[in-house]
């Protein structure tokens, strides 16, 4: 396992380097005081390269700012390094390309001319497919062999299955039935600026823009050391895990996507939501107004500056992550996917009444918390139902003190306690002493407790004591590995990624594959249509409902789960 998480680790840095290389404009001009070019150079296949000995602690990141090279430029030459370099390997780095001279006759006299240079910062990228070949691919993008050659020298050797090449990003697109989703670098946009679409404002397009904003953290992750990750000393930061694994998981979806025709271009950028300036720099990038969709960012601070952005320009903007209703206030274009907290509760209440309207339902109101409103939410929405069906309504009662005089020796109790904070120093000790003193009283009294999916992720908890309460909680997702999609998921991220996907890559895929589908099949308008496409994600269910005027839309779809013989599934 633990061999497992270091290779995940090098293998995520080593896509975030490449990531990096092949979307953001950054510019790496500059190199390390300490660190000079190599001074061993060889002609190889008629290119020049320099020979570069990886040294202890370096990153291709870092060794492609040395040569004034992107990290793409590194892999091309040696994909063996998108697995990882080591201290002492030899790599080799390409020289820029000379003009060529060719001859031309003026007058009976031989002249020479140099013929122009492709420009090889504006590309797109082609991954060769079985039976292709140089002449083939030229054909389907109007250029010849040759210029395809003189952008990637390393097909001067042949081509293979499964291979990237790069094509001019001037040229047509393929004549293929549909047009490959390609990764671009933001320069490279078309100049189709639309300053402001009037509302409701819907197009169907040959091409669309798609930004998604991830906190890759890309500066910590270049100095990141190698060799520390290989014996297990370091680790990247979570943030950087969670955004990576998203992203893998949105490019899966993308992928699939291809297969219906979808022609977009994929913008990424790395955001991080502490840096106000980085964060305001980004909003003024002129392509970011011909965006017709934007995922991201990730966290409320960072979330809330591109959500303003997305109102003026109208532009819809997915959040993954926020619960936090307030990002929905006075914006339509925003789109939230994980239900609040006051909705989980009224679910759980609906569900408690459905299923436990004749038994002895007691809420537990802690002593001390921040969430009254929860526990009002709760209370209020089961007892209208109850007293419609002439039943017993909530007793509310303070502390385990409280519950042990609430306890009914005929009727199965039904132990409510709706607190969903996670960090809190005072909530997470009082679930944890909670829990711990109702199970003492299992053995004369049936008992059902219901919480909150963010217990999960309490350290203390005591797994032994939750499925001996049969806990009961509403959540914003569950994977079903029964499921077929499920499956069929999890073996193209492995056949892709050489690793097993996580609850992010689970999330990235679900929110790409429902927004860009939506946006494929319905337009730049196709928010008016998401309250009637209903979606069965490998995580994530979607369910939108037409929302207040001037507000943006929650998703409403929650799971009712259960701890079961020691497993979680569905409670309906």
């Amino acid at each position: 396992m633990k061999n497992n998480i270091i290779r995940n680790s090098i293998k995520l840095l080593c896509t975030l380097c490449l990531v990096l290389s092949t979307t953001f404009s950054y510019s790496q001009k500059h190199k390390h005081n300490n660190e000079e070019k190599s001074k061993e150079i060889v002609v190889q296949d008629g290119a020049k390269y320099y020979l570069h000995t990886v040294g202890k602690g370096q990153t291709l990141f870092a060794i492609a700012k040395i040569y004034d090279k992107s990290v793409n430029d590194i892999v091309l030459e040696n994909p063996e390094a998108i697995d990882g370099i080591k201290p002492g390997q030899v790599i080799r780095i390409p020289f820029d390309k000379p003009k060529k001279k060719v001859v031309a006759k003026d007058e009976g006299k031989e002249i020479a001319k140099e013929t122009p240079k492709i420009d090889s910062t504006k590309f797109i990228f082609h991954k060769v497919e079985k039976g292709q070949t140089l002449y083939s691919i030229g054909k389907m993008y109007g250029i010849s062999d040759k210029k395809i050659k003189e952008l990637n020298p390393e097909t001067n050797d042949g081509l293979r299955a499964g291979q990237i090449i790069k094509i001019p990003s001037d040229k047509k697109q393929p004549e293929k039935p549909f047009t490959p989703a390609v990764v671009v670098a933001p320069a490279e946009i078309k100049k189709e600026v639309i300053e402001e679409k009037p509302k409701n404002y819907t197009k169907i397009k040959d091409e669309y823009n798609i930004a998604f904003f991830l906190p890759f953290h890309a500066d910590e992750a270049n100095e990141m050391d190698i060799e520390r990750l290989q014996k297990g000393e370091d680790k990247l930061p979570n943030k950087t895990v969670v955004a990576l694994n998203f992203y893998e998981g949105a490019m899966l979806a993308i992928d699939s996507l291809k297969k219906q025709k979808l022609n977009a271009k994929i913008f990424v950028y790395d955001i991080d939501d502490k840096d106000s300036a980085g964060i305001a720099n980004t909003l003024a990038k002129p392509e970011l107004t011909t965006m017709d969709l934007i995922i991201g960012p990730l966290y409320t601070s960072s979330f809330m500056p591109f959500s303003i952005f997305a109102k003026k320009h109208n532009i819809p903007i997915v959040s993954p992550f926020i619960q936090a209703n307030k990002i929905l206030f006075n914006n339509p274009q925003v789109c939230k996917i994980q239900p609040s907290a006051t909705l989980q509760v009224e679910r759980m209440a609906h569900f408690v009444v459905d299923s436990f309207a004749k038994e002895n339902i007691i809420e537990v109101e802690m002593i001390a918390t921040s969430e009254a409103a929860l526990f009002n939410t709760f209370k209020n929405t089961a007892n209208a139902e109850l007293i419609k069906m002439k039943k017993d309504t909530v007793k509310r009662v303070k502390g385990l003190a409280g519950v042990e005089s609430a306890l009914s020796d005929t009727k199965i109790n039904i132990i409510v306690l709706p607190t969903s904070t996670t960090n809190d120093r005072v909530v997470q000790p009082y679930v944890t002493e909670f829990v711990r003193g109702l199970h003492v009283h299992c053995e004369k009294h049936k008992l059902v407790l219901f919480g909150m999916q963010s217990w999960l992720s309490y350290d203390n908890l005591d797994f032994d004591y939750l499925n001996t309460l049969q806990l009961h909680l509403p959540a914003n997702n569950f994977v079903d590995y029964q499921k077929p999609n499920t499956k069929r998921m999890i073996t193209a991220y492995r056949d892709k990624y050489k690793t097993e996907p996580d609850m992010s890559a689970y999330q990235g895929f679900d929110v790409a594959y429902y927004f860009i589908s939506a946006l494929q099949k319905y337009g730049t308008g196709f928010l008016s249509s998401l309250p009637d496409i209903k979606y069965e994600g490998v995580e994530s269910n979607f369910q939108f409902q037409k929302p207040p005027t001037e507000s943006g839309f929650e998703n409403k779809y929650i799971n009712m789960l259960k701890i079961q013989d020691y497993k979680l599934v569905p409670a309906n």
